[in-house]
C-alpha cells in the first residue's frame, strides 16, 4: 500500500467521493480514508434523489444543476441503474395548490416547472380524488444510493486509480502527516468530508455557525404493482425546501397543518416516494428531529404516519420491508467550508441535500483550493 498521496480525503460518503472525483480528474493522486469497512452513513440511507427543484434560487440551484450534469455522466460509466424522469409535487387540497400556483407564477420559468391538472396527475397511476393539481419538474434524477455509492467507489478505483483505505479512522492531521488507526500516511493536502462527525478532526471549524444533527426515519416497501416514473412529493414538501421560501401562501398551509395535523409540523414530516431499481420497490420518508445527539430510537407513530400518507397518495396498501434511521449534519446556508490549517479544507453539507449538490460543490472547492 502506497502511503503517500497528493490529496487525502477523509470520508467515503457522497461528499468525499465527489471531491475524490474532482481531484482525480485534475490528475492528482488521491487516497480516501473511511473509518467503516464500507460507506454506511447518510449517503446510503436516503432516497437516491438528485433534487434540483427544491434548491434555493441562485447558488444552491446552480450547484444542483451542475451536480445533475455530473451524475448523468458518471452513473452510466459506473454502470449504475438510474432514471431522469423528474418529480411531481401533488397538491392534495386547495391550500397546497395555491402554493404551487404562486411558485409557478414567480419562479416557474427559472426552475423549468409546469402546473398539472388533477387529470394529468391521474396519468401517473395515482388516484385523483381530492387532488387539486400538481407541479412537474423535469430536472430530478434517481438512483439507488445503497448500490450507487459502492459502485462509485469501484469505478473511481478502476478509472482514476483512487486508493481507498477502509477501516481506517483518521485521528489527527498535521500535514504532511496523517495519523490513522492503521498507521501513518503523508499527503500534500487534506479534505475532510466527515458527515455529522464534528468532534474528531478540527472541531473548532464547525463551531461557528454551530451545527446540529438531524435524525430522520425512512421505510422501504414492496412493489405495489405500480410503475412510477418521476419521484413524488406533496404540498407539505414546500415547507421544507428553500426554493419555496418567502411565498406568501406558505403561511396558510402552515396554519392549516397546525390546526388539522400538528404532528406533521412537530416531527418535520413531509412525503417523498421514490421507486428504485429493477425490483420496483419504493422508498418512503421522511421525518426530521434535531439536536446535538438525537436519540437512535425510531418512533412507530412516525413510521405509521409516513406509511398512511404514502398509501393515501398512491391509493393502495403497502407492505414494509425495511425501516431505518438516517443522520446528517444540520445548519444554515446549505454547506459549511472552512480552512482550519494550511492545505486543509473541511466540507460539511448542512442539510439533507448531499446527493443533490456534492458534485457541483466539489468542483468549486477543488478549483479554489488548488488555484
Amino acid at each position: 500500500m502506497n502511503r503517500r498521496c497528493d490529496i487525502a480525503i477523509v470520508g467515503a460518503g457522497i461528499v468525499g467521493l465527489a471531491h475524490a472525483l474532482a481531484a482525480a480528474k485534475r490528475g492528482y493522486k488521491v487516497t480516501v480514508f473511511e473509518r467503516d469497512a464500507q460507506p454506511l452513513g447518510a449517503s446510503i440511507r436516503n432516497f437516491g434523489l438528485g433534487l434540483v427543484l427544491g434548491q434555493t434560487e441562485g447558488e444552491m440551484h446552480a450547484l444542483a444543476q451542475a451536480s445533475r450534469d455530473i451524475w448523468l455522466d458518471v452513473l452510466p460509466r459506473a454502470v449504475c441503474w438510474h432514471k431522469a424522469q423528474g418529480s411531481v409535487t401533488v397538491a392534495r387540497n386547495a391550500v397546497e395548490q395555491a402554493v404551487l400556483e404562486e411558485f409557478q407564477a414567480l419562479r416557474g420559468e427559472a426552475y423549468g416547472t409546469r402546473l398539472l391538472s388533477s387529470a394529468e396527475v391521474g396519468a401517473y397511476g395515482l388516484p385523483t380524488d381530492g387532488v387539486a393539481g400538481a407541479i412537474h419538474s423535469g430536472a430530478e434524477i434517481a438512483f439507488e444510493s445503497r448500490v450507487a455509492i459502492p459502485r462509485l467507489v469501484a469505478w473511481l478505483t478502476e478509472t482514476y486509480g483512487v486508493e481507498f483505505v477502509f477501516g481506517a479512522q483518521v485521528n489527527a492531521i498535521d500535514l504532511p502527516t496523517l495519523t490513522t488507526s492503521r498507521g501513518v500516511w503523508h499527503a500534500g493536502r487534506a479534505i475532510i468530508c466527515a458527515g455529522h462527525d464534528f468532534q474528531t478532526l478540527f472541531p473548532a471549524a464547525y463551531a461557528e455557525p454551530p451545527l446540529q444533527r438531524c435524525a430522520l426515519q425512512m421505510l422501504r416497501v414492496a412493489n405495489p404493482g405500480l410503475t412510477l416514473g418521476p419521484a413524488l412529493m406533496t404540498g407539505m414538501s414546500t415547507l421544507r425546501y428553500g426554493s419555496f421560501a418567502g411565498l406568501e401562501s406558505l403561511a396558510a398551509l402552515r396554519q392549516q397543518l397546525d390546526e388539522t395535523d400538528p404532528m406533521l409540523l412537530a416531527e418535520g414530516i413531509h412525503l417523498i416516494v421514490q421507486q428504485v431499481g429493477e425490483s420496483g420497490e419504493l422508498l418512503i420518508g421522511d421525518s426530521h428531529r434535531y439536536g446535538e445527539a438525537p436519540a437512535p430510537f425510531n418512533a412507530e407513530a412516525i413510521d405509521a404516519r409516513l406509511l398512511q400518507l404514502a398509501e393515501s397518495l398512491l391509493g393502495r396498501k403497502l407492505t414494509v420491508l425495511e425501516r431505518w434511521q438516517g443522520v446528517y449534519a444540520s445548519g444554515p446556508d446549505g454547506y459549511l467550508l472552512k480552512q482550519p490549517a494550511p492545505g486543509i479544507t473541511t466540507v460539511a453539507i448542512t442539510c439533507g441535500i448531499g446527493m443533490s449538490v456534492s458534485f457541483g460543490l466539489a468542483e468549486r472547492v477543488l478549483s479554489t483550493a488548488l488555484a
